[in-house]
């Protein structure tokens, strides 16, 4: 019987600093915790930074993996809840856009995982080949936004590319760094008002994360907001999300 292979969940987003890797980090662990058996690739190859908000120091990564040095299961790292995590480089400019053969490793090493309910892939920001992709392999795609003009017109510019060279129509908004709902659903309304007026594609609400100073407090220390402050709105908010997903 094949093993089970869950769900590749993309979250992508246009513009750096919009608490994209933050998100996918504290989503994972509310996974974790709901005994979703969950991994992370950390896709941003030449800056990985996902191993810094978990506290860890990678002894191998991705590079390892497309060199042909390691497999898959000799570079993951364990986190909390037993969330594994498949780690990038930092400072390699030359995996910023892998060559077909290095994304055919990537891709069959990828597929050897099993028996997971997430696989949540933290792609770079911005509309490079590499974010189009590890959006194009995986099943779901998750556009962090913030209220920011720039990344309301960045965000626009992911999916009309993502739209353009993979075919998507379905994409998932999260909108970060709010003062409240109202805030975040007139950013929705933005981008959803310029995507209707040209490209034929539908973009689900999934929620919003409001502003709240125990977020950067949390990754000052290199800890989970969700962990260290569980009462917090942002938690509250992502828990949210995350029961959406699971449900």
């Amino acid at each position: 019987m094949e093993k089970r292979r869950g769900k590749t969940i993309a979250i992508t987003s246009g513009k750096g600093g919009v608490g994209k890797s933050s998100i996918v980090t504290n989503m994972a662990y509310i996974f974790g915790k709901k005994e979703e058996s969950t991994y992370i690739v950390d896709a941003d190859l030449s800056l990985g930074n996902i191993d810094i908000f978990f506290g860890m120091i990678p002894k191998f990564n991705i590079k390892d993996l497309i060199e042909g040095k390691k497999d898959i299961n000799e570079i993951i790292i364990e986190g909390p809840y037993g969330i594994k995590i498949i780690p990038a480089t930092s400072g390699i400019v030359e995996l910023s856009n892998l060559t077909e053969e290095q994304r055919n490793i990537l891709m069959f090493s990828l597929q050897e995982l099993t028996g997971y309910d997430f696989l949540l892939v933290d792609t770079p920001a911005g509309i490079s080949s590499n974010v189009v992709y590890f959006n194009s392999i995986s099943h779901d795609i998750i556009v962090v936004v913030t209220p920011d003009p720039a990344s309301i017109a960045d965000s626009y510019a992911v999916i009309k590319v993502l739209h353009s060279k993979t075919g998507r129509k379905d994409f998932n908004i999260i909108v970060n760094m709010v003062r409240d709902e109202a805030e975040a659903l007139n950013v929705y309304r933005k981008l959803l008002s310029v995507s209707d007026q040209f490209l034929n594609v539908y973009l689900d609400f999934m929620g919003y994360i409001p502003m709240d100073a125990n977020i950067r407090q949390a990754t000052k220390r290199q800890k989970l907001w969700v962990e260290h402050f569980p009462d917090t709105q942002a938690t509250k908010a992502l828990l949210k999300i995350c029961n959406k997903m699971v449900s």
